[in-house]
């Protein structure tokens, strides 16, 4: 049996006529009979009682039939709608990993635009180390990384996301806050801190300060920007970042001004390699991009 004979044996159940059931599939009255005919044929026990001149008559066997027939379909229109769900990406879940410069100054407001737009999919946010970001993204457990560059990894597509020059961040009333940019040589003796050994960025920076031989007051190391952020609230010292976090800290009076020459802070997109990308990341990094297209035009990230 096929799925078009049940259509019209349930049509004609449904209406009572096999005339009506013919319209209501746009097919003709023959067609119908030939299907009923055939799906009798199939199951192996009469549906109908056929007299000419009297209505169809509905056999005890056709009523048990139909129930389970009815159960089938329903079952089939749960299907087409779980189908436009995914279609549509108002279902399912996005898994995403990311670093904390961006998990914590970016993404919020990214995620808040997706779940305006596809409230049906549940996000789970991890934040790790870059390392880490890329391991889990090579083990095909997350569907979006977000990460600092690395050498090239089975199991991932990598791509470039995020490249923009650091920013020095001071203390609210220090010295150099009306400058308007900051230079090696302004940073002579002042109290520095750095990011930790371990981040790529901390080996370019402290390259631009050996050949301006200048040396800083290198007070604390830490591995997040954002701690970096509130220690030089603070009055801790001063610092080279990446804008993006920087930039979520100037309402509680942290004094951003441009550095130069630049040190490119870079964050790479990674993809799983080994499975197709679903319909909900790819939404997922269109907003991504869209939100970096704006940061880099204004320097802000937009509100959802």
């Amino acid at each position: 049996m096929n799925l078009r004979q049940l259509e019209a044996f349930r049509a004609v159940m449904l209406s009572g006529s096999v005339t009506q059931a013919a319209v209501s599939l746009h097919i003709s009255q023959p067609a119908v009979s030939k299907l009923l005919a055939d799906l009798e044929h199939q199951v192996g026990f009469k549906l109908f009682l056929r007299s000419k001149g009297v209505a169809l008559t509905v056999t005890p066997e056709a009523d048990i039939f139909f129930h389970e027939v009815e159960r089938s379909f329903a079952g089939i229109a749960v299907l087409k709608r779980a189908a436009a769900d995914i279609r549509n990406t108002s279902t399912g879940t996005l898994r995403i990993a990311a670093l904390p410069a961006l998990a914590v100054s970016f993404l919020p407001a990214v995620i808040a635009k997706f779940r305006e737009r596809h409230p049906g999919v549940s996000i789970q946010l991890q934040t790790r180390s870059s390392s880490t970001v890329r391991q889990w993204m090579a083990n095909q457990q997350f569907d979006v990384g977000l990460a600092t560059p690395s050498r090239e990894l089975a199991g991932i597509t990598m791509s470039p996301f995020l490249k923009c020059a650091g920013a020095c961040v001071l203390p609210p009333g220090h010295r150099l806050s009306n400058n308007e940019a900051i230079k090696p040589v302004d940073l002579r003796g002042e109290p520095f801190i750095s990011l930790a050994l371990e981040d790529r960025t901390r080996h370019r920076i402290d390259r631009v300060f050996e050949d301006a031989g200048v040396d800083r007051d290198m007070v604390i190391e830490t591995q997040y920007a954002m701690t970096i952020c509130a220690l030089v609230l603070q009055g801790l010292g001063c610092s080279i970042l990446n804008p993006v976090t920087a930039a979520d800290y100037v309402s509680h009076g942290l004094v951003v001004r441009p550095f130069k020459p630049d040190v490119a802070f870079d964050y790479m997109l990674f993809t799983p390699r080994l499975r197709p990308v679903s319909r909900a990341a790819e939404a997922f990094i269109a907003i991504l991009e869209e939100y970096r297209d704006v940061f880099l035009a204004t320097g802000r990230v937009p509100l959802a």
